[in-house]
């Protein structure tokens, strides 16, 4: 049976919306890119009223075996119509975006004339080059089939930034839930996760993996929420979860947050 491989990757450049944005670590099966258009285990994004800001660039260091990334959030994602960037655009997209996770039962509703809709007025994101926004680190400690993730943020926060902590692969493989003992049907594109629901996971049924996030700790305390979901279409094909870290107004030390990413064979019948 092929083994799953957990491990950086600073050549695979990605696919789809987010190809060139930096990732955290690469997943495997065999010979098989699991991670597809997905930003990996343990990547970051901020979101602050206007826009989402991710990284394309990073510096590794390993203590001891244990792989440090450091993450440069240089680079800003605007929306746009017909190949114009569009401040206002942006800025209404981010707002509805906010609104769209908090209604679960309705994403794939509201997706319907969405999608069709893009295509027609040619509305694609813009990734631009900005003046860093700060570093935040990850240490990924890799035991067997298990990432305990610590996430270290020393950088300045304005009111109603966001961190989001991503660990997301591919959706055309991860395509079911998992409903305690067996495969369930897949979330939507958003849902919150309560503390009572962890570890909550993903199935991969082609391969019989799970995938699956368990509790985290963020000091110091902030307000924090764990999502799960899976968007596959167009140029969105993802699955996974979020730790989002905010509103961080007041914020005036450092941050951690520490949680375990895991995996498990199962028969997916």
């Amino acid at each position: 049976m092929d083994k799953i491989c957990i491990m950086p990757d600073s050549v695979y450049q990605g696919e789809g919306i987010s190809k060139g944005l930096a990732r955290g670590l690469m997943v495997y099966y065999g010979d098989c890119n699991l991670t597809g258009e997905g930003m990996g285990i343990g990547s970051i994004a901020l979101r602050d009223h206007e826009c989402t800001y991710f990284s394309r660039s990073w510096t590794d260091s390993t203590e001891s075996g244990v792989l440090k990334r450091t993450f440069t959030l240089d680079t800003r994602m605007m929306w746009g119509i017909r190949g114009k960037p569009s401040n206002f655009l942006t800025r209404w997209i981010e707002s509805g975006i906010s609104a769209y996770m908090q209604l679960p039962w309705f994403q794939s509703i509201l997706m319907l004339p969405v999608l069709p809709l893009r295509t027609l007025l040619n509305i694609h994101p813009f990734f631009d080059t900005i003046p860093p926004r700060g570093k935040v680190t990850f240490t990924y400690t890799v035991t067997g089939q298990k990432v305990e993730i610590h996430v270290e943020s020393t950088m300045p926060v304005r009111p109603k930034d966001t961190l989001c902590l991503l660990n997301e692969l591919s959706a055309a493989w991860f395509t079911a839930g998992w409903d305690g003992k067996r495969m369930a049907i897949p979330p939507p594109a958003w849902e919150k996760v309560g503390s009572d629901q962890l570890p909550v996971s993903l199935v991969d049924p082609v391969h019989g993996i799970r995938f699956f996030m368990g509790q985290p700790s963020v000091s110091p305390s902030v307000p924090h929420t764990i999502y799960r979901g899976r968007e596959q279409s167009g140029d969105l094909c993802w699955a996974g979860f979020c730790l989002e870290l905010g509103p961080l107004d007041g914020v005036q030390e450092s941050l951690e947050a520490r949680y375990c990413i895991g995996f498990a064979h199962e028969a997916c019948p």
